[in-house]
């Protein structure tokens, strides 16, 4: 079986549309990628996927928002 690692990243999201961008773009990768989290409130993105850490970093990178932090959990 192939482990999930999850990831949490600190993004500066400002409003829905920053939170969808960032959704539409890892929802892409699925099924890689098993679930998202995003919380505006808490400027926080949780994401449980089977890619490398910093694969899921490039591509919220992409989206034009800032990362401020990320950690794996």
């Amino acid at each position: 079986m192939v482990e999930v690692n999850h990831y949490q990243f600190n993004v500066v999201m400002s409003c829905s549309g920053c939170s969808g961008a960032i959704n539409k773009v890892l929802t892409k990768l699925e099924p890689d990628v098993s679930r998202i989290n995003i919380s505006l409130e808490k400027q926080l993105v949780d994401v449980y996927t089977t890619l490398p850490y910093d694969f899921i970093l490039e591509k919220i990178r992409k989206t034009g928002k800032e990362v401020k932090s990320g950690k794996q959990l």
